[in-house]
C-alpha cells in the first residue's frame, strides 16, 4: 500500500510542508501518473499495489494513519518514502517472535542511529549509569536480540496493527498527533519523557524494541545512499541498485501514452478521515470480524 500525501499550493515551493507552486504540483502530478502506471504493470515490482491519494496536507503522522485504516493483517510493516533495507533481514524470526511474545508490539530495524541504542540512549535518563533495560534472547532465534527502544523512531519498523490502530491512533492513544507532524516528534518525545520521569519499568507498556542480529551493522538507512549497503551481499547490492535507480523521461515516453493521465484513476480520499473510515472499509471487503466494539454496532 502507498499512501500519497496531499499538497498545498503556493507561490513558492516549501516541500517538507507540502508546498509546491505550479511547477511542482505539475511534477508531482507526473509522478502520481508513473505510481499509477507501475502498480498495473505486470513486470513491475509495484504491481497490485492499492495507492491511496489523500486531497487534503497529512504529514506523515496522519497519512500512515489513513493508510491503517485499511490494514487488515495482525501485522504491518512501514516504510518511508527515504528509506530501504540495506540488506537482509531477519523479518521471519521477528513474526516469530511477535507471535508467542505478546509483550512484543513494535520491532524496528536499525539504522546507523540506533543500532546499540541502549548504549547511545543511556546517557539521555537521569541517574544513567544505574538506568538499565535488559536485551531479550530467544532460545529459538540464537544470533537475535531484541533492544528496548526508549523513543520511538519513525524509521522502517514492522509492529502489530492493532497496537498502532489503538495506542498511537485509537481511544487509548498516548498523545494526539499534530497535523503536518511525525510520529517520533510528539509520541516519541511523550514516550522518552514518561520513561525519564518513572524509570525503566515504564518501557513495559510501550512493547518497542530494536533487532539487532551477530553480524551487527545496520538493516535500513536512507535511500539517498549516504547509509551504505551491505559489501558481504553481491546478490543484495544488486536488489539495492534497483530500488535507487533513476529513470529518463526518454524511458517514460517509451512505455507510451498511457502513462500520462494514469492517476485520474486513483481514488481519492478527502478531508483527513476518522475511525468510522475503518469500519466502511471493513464492511466493504466483508471483514467485520475487525471491527473494534465501539465500531460494531
Amino acid at each position: 500500500m502507498v499512501v500519497c500525501d496531499g499538497v498545498k499550493l503556493r507561490a513558492k515551493s516549501k516541500f517538507r510542508s507540502g508546498q509546491v507552486d505550479e511547477d511542482g504540483a505539475a511534477r508531482y502530478e507526473a509522478y502520481l501518473d508513473r505510481l499509477s502506471w507501475l502498480v498495473r504493470d505486470g513486470t513491475s515490482p509495484l504491481r497490485g499495489a492499492e495507492i491511496l491519494r489523500l486531497e487534503e496536507r497529512h504529514g506523515f503522522g496522519h497519512a500512515l494513519k489513513r493508510g491503517m485504516m485499511r490494514v487488515t493483517t495482525p501485522y504491518v510493516l512501514v516504510a518511508q518514502h527515504d528509506r530501504v533495507f540495506t540488506r537482509d533481514v531477519p523479518m521471519r524470526a521477528v513474526l516469530d517472535i511477535m507471535e508467542t511474545d505478546e509483550s512484543v508490539a513494535y520491532c524496528g530495524f536499525p539504522t546507523s542511529t540506533t543500532l546499540a541504542h541502549d548504549k547511545s540512549h543511556q546517557s539521555r535518563f537521569p541517574g544513567y549509569s544505574a538506568f538499565h533495560l535488559p536485551r531479550r534472547t530467544y532460545d529459538q532465534h540464537p544470533g537475535l536480540e531484541l533492544v528496548p527502544l526508549t523513543q520511538f523512531y519513525d524509521s522502517v519498523h514492522v509492529a502489530r496493527t492493532s497496537w498502532f490502530l489503538s495506542s498511537v491512533y485509537g481511544l487509548k492513544r498516548w498523545t494526539n498527533l499534530p497535523l503536518g507532524g511525525f510520529i517520533e516528534d510528539t509520541f516519541g518525545q511523550v514516550m522518552l519523557d514518561d520513561i525519564r520521569r518513572h524509570g525503566p519499568s515504564a518501557h513495559a507498556k510501550y512493547r518497542t524494541f530494536i533487532v539487532e542480529d551477530d553480524i551487527g551493522t545496520p538493516m535500513a538507512g536512507h535511500i539517498d545512499g549516504h547509509d551504505p549497503i551491505d559489501p558481504h551481499s553481491p546478490a543484495f547490492a544488486r536488489r539495492f541498485s534497483r530500488a535507487s535507480a533513476h529513470s529518463t523521461e526518454a524511458d517514460w515516453r517509451a512505455r507510451g501514452p498511457a502513462v500520462v493521465g494514469a492517476a485520474r484513476l486513483l481514488e481519492r480520499l478527502p478531508s483527513f478521515g476518522h475511525f468510522t473510515e475503518r469500519a466502511r472499509y471493513l464492511r466493504s471487503i466483508h471483514r467485520e470480524d475487525l471491527l473494534p466494539p465501539h465500531l460494531a454496532s
